[in-house]
């Protein structure tokens, strides 16, 4: 699929929410729910393919969207992903009327989801720029699961 078709497509997708919520912070919570739930099953398939042996890497036709990491903090739990080239947000003019609207928020939703499965739980937020994308990503915990009386990890 080529970055316009795909730009295009959430573009619609987003817009059709905007529709039927019509509160920009409705859309957000959708968006991330959305990415979450993403996340979690790019980490479950890949956690499979690696147990089979199978991992091939990304495809040829993939696209690869560079990220520079930054602003750590809060003692090496919190940090920034900066995205200069953002392709959901090449073809898009979010009006100042939606100015609350995190237009990229699937994407934090999608890493948020991914970590939670590999059992970290992080906090993650969109910060729309007009040069870039940052998503603000800040550990919290790692996950245990919840065993029965009596049995260990």
């Amino acid at each position: 699929m080529s970055a316009e078709l795909f730009s295009l497509t959430y573009g619609a997708l987003v817009t059709e929410m905007l529709r039927g919520y019509e509160d920009p912070k409705q859309v957000n919570m959708r968006l991330d729910k959305i990415g979450f739930n993403m996340g979690t099953r790019l980490a479950d398939d890949s956690g499979k393919e690696c147990a089979r042996g199978k991992v091939h890497g990304l495809s040829a036709n993939s696209r690869r969207v560079p990220a520079t990491v930054s602003n750590w903090g809060g003692g090496d739990r919190e940090f920034s992903l900066i995205i200069e080239n953002n392709p959901l947000t090449e073809l898009v003019e979010v009006p100042a009327s939606l100015s609350s609207l995190n237009y990229s928020q699937i994407i934090a939703g999608a890493i948020r989801g991914g970590l939670e499965a590999l059992h970290f739980k992080v906090y993650s937020s969109v910060i729309e720029n007009p040069t870039n994308t940052e998503i603000k990503i800040k550990f919290d915990q790692i996950l245990r699961d919840n065993l029965p009386a009596g049995e260990e990890d």
